[in-house]
């Protein structure tokens, strides 16, 4: 895995509640980190306007947003929430 994934600490709040109430949409979202840290520009789509340092890919109902830093090859999940 060449890049390295970082959670914001609001993410990993709402990551250890998903575990117990949905399982399943768990194993969707690990299996997106998964494919973030082979290679994080083959998923996801830039966002527009104030975000537009921001990737956001949909997982289910939900979005989870990242960004991409290429010097330190990490890539950090900023946001995790339904989709609006």
């Amino acid at each position: 895995m060449p890049y390295q994934v970082h959670l914001a600490d609001t993410v990993r709040g709402r990551l250890r509640k998903m575990v117990k109430k949905d399982s399943v949409a768990y194993k969707r979202l690990l299996k997106t980190f998964e494919q973030l840290a082979d290679n994080p520009y083959t998923i996801g789509k830039w966002m527009h306007g104030e975000y537009a340092m921001v990737r956001e890919r949909h997982v289910g109902h939900f979005v989870l947003k990242y960004t991409i830093n290429e010097s330190t090859k990490e890539v950090t999940i900023v946001d995790y929430s339904h989709h609006e």
